[in-house]
């Protein structure tokens, strides 16, 4: 059955696909090539100044100009692209992912059926080039009716909230997102410092350092042994550190929040004891 071809409802009147942009001239492309024949694209793009619209544009792409605060599920972004979308149903994506063709017809398929409002889907990575396995897999419902979820008062991280008697569906993990990272050490832990900086600002609770300590060793086992990313080698373990690091930075910036901390407040603190020190010579 291929039901990108179906005779049916033509999928342009059915679903549209977010492309979310930001100096994407690199990657755009492709993705544009992959999901024009699964549905319509909207480009949103945040004030691009490299030839990423143009490329949109002349595949014929929407594009919407939406300048966002560092991420694209809060709730004013969320509302623009929904005002936007003409199809009732959403693909909520980015430059760096591809969807294959058995995974594209898997969910037109489930949308066809009508018994659904959310489909859940995996998002599996690739990691200088090497695919990962199920390291760091995630899942989110990112295809939706428009308004089958909201996204009022959403937080870093989060995916808005389900309507109450939205009839969800989780696709298997053999159908999943391919998530294409790009970033070098250096370049990623650019990305983490921005991210951990967006949540520190949500004032998150200081952690439990015992319940951190648990928590990082069960993302090592699950990760790198259940989750089979030892197979990817050694960028499944940089993978792995990465996913570690910004877990502890994420920490390490809500304790420095709870207790109030900076460079001035540590320095003074430092003070009372380098005075101690001084004293010992008179």
């Amino acid at each position: 059955m291929h039901l990108l071809k179906s005779s049916g409802t033509d999928p342009k009147n059915i679903i549209t696909f977010i492309i979310f942009t930001f100096n994407e001239e690199r990657r755009v492309e492709r993705a544009i090539k992959n999901m024009m024949k699964c549905g319509r694209i909207l480009i949103v793009d945040n004030e691009s100044t490299d030839s990423t619209i143009a490329i949109a544009q002349r595949y014929g792409c929407d594009v919407l100009i939406n300048r966002n605060s560092g991420w694209v599920e809060d709730e004013v972004t969320a509302a623009r692209v929904k005002d936007r979308v003409q199809t009732p149903w959403i693909y909520w994506g980015f430059a760096d992912e591809m969807i294959d063709r058995t995974t594209a017809e898997a969910l037109l398929g489930a949308i066809r059926t009508d018994k659904y409002d959310i489909i859940n889907i995996a998002r599996k990575n690739y990691y200088y080039g090497q695919f990962c396995q199920n390291m760091g897999v995630d899942r989110m419902n990112r295809i939706f009716r428009k308004d089958a979820i909201s996204f009022e008062g959403n937080k870093l991280h989060n995916f808005g909230r389900p309507i109450s008697d939205a009839r969800i569906l989780e696709l298997p993990r053999t159908y999943f997102v391919h998530h294409f990272i790009s970033n070098t050490a250096k370049s990623y832990l650019s990305v983490m410092d921005r991210y951990s900086d967006m949540e520190s600002m949500e004032k998150r609770p200081a952690p439990n350092i015992g319940r951190l300590v648990a928590s990082t060793l069960k993302l090592i086992v699950l990760n790198f042994i259940f989750r089979r990313g030892y197979r990817a080698r050694a960028p499944g373990l940089f993978l792995m550190c990465n996913l570690i690091y910004y877990r502890w930075l994420s920490a390490m910036k809500a304790y420095e929040n709870d207790l109030a901390l900076d460079r001035e407040s540590i320095e003074r603190g430092n003070d009372g004891v380098r005075d101690c020190i001084l004293e010992t010579f008179k």
